[in-house]
């Protein structure tokens, strides 16, 4: 009962202050904003699932330092990923879809895991990174390359890990409560609210947010003038509740359930006079995960999840109205064991079932996928050389594929890390491609090819104060029966071409501490040639050349320095050519964009305040990240943390 009135006081007490802050922030006029992150190779006992934790040893894997996870709390993955890591986001602008692009794959290529669980849409193939708060999640990875054996179909660039907190300490504080308001330039408000009681037993969390804009920036038309941006209007709401219990010493459960809704209007292109499109996005999932740990050094668990996203997009200028509603359902079942102090083995059998009816058809479809998947790894030498084997065979519909993986890793030395990773890749057509009318083709065949990835990450101590880390990786991709979209009045997916990609990465960071004071300066840079090497259209002038919308070069560059509880921080981000047609006709500029943020923290009142500022595009820049699209130029934001 104690328990009970605690928290229904606390709820109330926050729930009172929520709205409050609402109110208090929708009569504000000035706007907000915040930006900065780092990234940093992974810490395998940080990586939260079976497969990356013990299985993953040879593949490429950052992670996002979650002290940079809390100065991105305001901010969507399009901005923190577009910032920090050497990727391509396109962003169709300030609050339009974002989709990526890993080393010359295409939106659909890459895949997003939510504690485990695929969180593509099986209509569109592809997840909006713009509609996801970076506060409502604990840890971010990126894990580079193929992985298809171990994490699924469909992993060919890359696939983002997304996970959430469940287990407490003894040492956790009983309550937090954390209460967040930005405001910003062209009409930003956001407010953000998170609660937690932890015991040694039970983690709950509640994270909350609400944020609106007009967007009603000026831009550079293509007359020359400058115009104000018009319909433009975005607001969204987003929840998310996560609880860890557990049951017993060996047993623990695990249950989240996360909401979204986004409203967002459609501005003109450049091209356009007006504009009166608008989208509307709503999905609600949920996830329940059981894992027991065996008195024999092994482990099993079960992961059930249910996702519903729903999407309506309208313009009434042509009296067009679609609706598209998607149903996924997810169970994995898995063991693991560990024997003989060098051998790990996983056995486990991913389960997707979606279904939907798309837009003017009258037949309900399904994309099935049934697997059963399994991983080894030997340790060698000391643990110094790790291999690992991972296989799958998948039954999607009527298709049967089989897949198969390898990676290893060889520590040197203490500070020198070599790895390996080669994978067969696959990508099955999704709904839309197969039934969208009008324009679906049920013939389309599945993207498949393999890819390799070889590197090294070296840290180096120069100085008992000063760091020194560099990681580099080598990569290559062949697919064959690449999948695009074209037509005339009717578009429709064809497979045209093999692709192959290949390039070079790498991360750069020198670290220097002395008492009070820190100072760093990062390096990230990427290469990627991703050319046509076959085509099925007859002189398409496509061979050889570079695909639309993948820069052979992008990079960024972050100086920052802080001393005690104030941080500094300049990301300077740079984005090559992008050709945007297949013979390389036309192209988009590269551009150059500065990014300044500055955060200071206080405690007052028994309570931590941490005031920040945000300037994005510090030089004023006129870009354009998709053809056509406009972005901001130079605007602000500031942000109020308080956390008791």
């Amino acid at each position: 009962m104690k328990f009970l009135y605690q928290l229904l006081k606390r709820a109330s007490l926050t729930a009172l202050l929520f709205f409050t802050v609402i109110e208090a922030v929708s009569a504000q006029d000035k706007p907000l904003k915040e930006v900065r992150i780092h990234s940093q190779k992974a810490d395998k006992n940080r990586i939260a699932g079976e497969k990356l934790h013990s299985f993953a040893s040879g593949m490429k894997i950052l992670s996002i330092d979650s002290q940079y996870l809390k100065q991105y709390a305001y901010q969507n993955l399009s901005q923190l990923l577009s910032q920090q890591v050497p990727v391509f986001v396109k962003a169709y602008g300030i609050n339009s879809m974002a989709t990526l692009n890993f080393r010359g794959s295409s939106s659909a290529q890459s895949q997003v895991l939510w504690n485990g669980v695929p969180l593509n849409n099986a209509s569109s193939g592809i997840t909006d990174i713009s509609m996801l708060s970076v506060q409502h999640f604990d840890q971010i990875h990126i894990v580079y390359g193929g992985s298809a054996a171990l994490l699924g179909s469909g992993n060919i660039g890359a696939a983002l890990i997304l996970d959430n907190r469940f287990e407490t300490t003894d040492s956790t504080q009983l309550w937090i409560t954390k209460l967040g308001l930005e405001a910003g330039s062209f009409g930003q408000q956001k407010v953000s609210f998170q609660e937690q009681f932890a015991t040694r037993k039970l983690l709950i969390s509640l994270k909350l947010m609400q944020q609106s804009a007009q967007n009603n920036f000026e831009y550079i038309g293509q007359n020359g003038l400058k115009q104000s941006m018009g319909n433009a209007h975005f607001q969204s709401q987003s929840g998310m509740f996560n609880l860890g219990y557990k049951i017993s010493r060996k047993t623990s459960l695990q249950f989240s359930t996360w909401y979204q809704h986004y409203y967002r209007e459609i501005p003109p292109a450049l091209f356009e006079r007006v504009s009166v499109k608008n989208q509307e996005d709503a999905s609600l999932r949920f996830l329940l995960t059981v894992v027991h740990k065996t008195t024999i050094g092994a482990n099993w668990y079960s992961k059930t999840a249910f996702m519903n996203d729903a999407m309506r997009y309208q313009d009434s200028s042509i009296s067009l109205v679609s609706n598209n509603q998607i149903h996924q359902l997810y169970q994995e079942f898995g063991y693991k064991k560990s024997f003989g102090g060098r051998h790990e083995f996983l056995l486990c059998t991913p389960i997707t079932i979606a279904w939907t009816k798309p837009t003017n058809d009258i037949v309900v479809r399904y994309q099935n996928k049934i697997a059963l998947a399994a991983a080894y790894q030997y340790r060698l030498f000391q643990n110094k050389l790790e291999l690992a084997l991972n296989a799958r065979v998948e039954k999607i519909n009527e298709q049967k594929i089989f897949l198969l993986g390898f990676n290893a890793a060889y520590s040197m030395v203490s500070k020198l890390k070599l790895r390996l990773n080669v994978q067969r890749t696959y990508r099955a057509p999704t709904l839309n491609e197969w039934y969208y009318q009008p324009g679906g083709n049920i013939d389309l065949k599945p993207e498949q090819g393999w890819s390799g990835d070889l590197g090294y990450e070296l840290k180096l101590p120069i100085h008992s104060n000063l760091l020194f880390s560099h990681d580099v990786s080598m990569f290559a991709r062949s697919i064959k029966d690449w999948i695009l979209w074209f037509g005339g009045s009717i578009w429709t997916p064809h497979n045209i071409a093999q692709v192959y990609s290949r390039g070079l990465e790498s991360f750069n960071t020198l670290v220097w501490q002395q008492g009070n004071w820190k100072a760093n300066i990062g390096l990230n840079t990427s290469f990627v040639l991703a050319t046509t090497q076959q085509s099925d259209i007859p002189n398409d002038g496509s061979i050889g050349k570079q695909i639309p919308y993948s820069p052979r070069y992008n990079g960024q560059v972050n100086i920052g320095f802080g001393f005690k509880k104030l941080i500094c921080n300049y990301n300077h981000t740079y984005i090559g050519y992008r050709f945007i047609t297949i013979d390389e006709s036309q192209y988009l500029s590269p551009y150059n964009v500065g990014n300044f943020y500055a955060s200071y923290s206080k405690r007052m009142l028994s309570a931590d305040f941490k005031f920040s500022f945000q300037c994005n595009n510090l030089w004023n820049k006129t870009y354009e990240i998709i053809s056509s699209r406009a972005m901001p130029m130079r605007n602000f934001a500031f942000a109020l943390t308080c956390t008791f």
